[in-house]
């Protein structure tokens, strides 16, 4: 029973590490997005490079966000199959 019980509290422990995680990538994806708005604004072949990047790693933060967001879903199931 005692093997049960770790499980269950590394399963919390993931699920609330996803939330911080999801929580953080969502945060610097706007942050990117915002950079990506502001840089486009100007006349600028250079900024405008830096702002394709900006928009890219937006990109890939949001698809990180998703990513842990599914996790998490899956660890809520496994939880409550766990407790049936």
């Amino acid at each position: 029973m005692e093997h049960l019980s770790k499980i269950s509290d590394t399963l919390v422990s993931f699920h609330s590490d996803l939330n911080r995680i999801q929580t953080v990538a969502g945060t610097l994806a706007q942050v990117e997005q915002q950079h990506y708005n502001d840089l486009t604004k100007y006349d600028d072949e250079r900024l405008a490079r830096i702002a394709v990047t900006e928009q890219s790693s937006s990109r890939q933060l949001g698809e990180i966000k998703q990513l842990c967001i599914a996790m998490a879903q899956k660890i809520e199931e496994i939880q409550s199959m766990a407790k049936k």
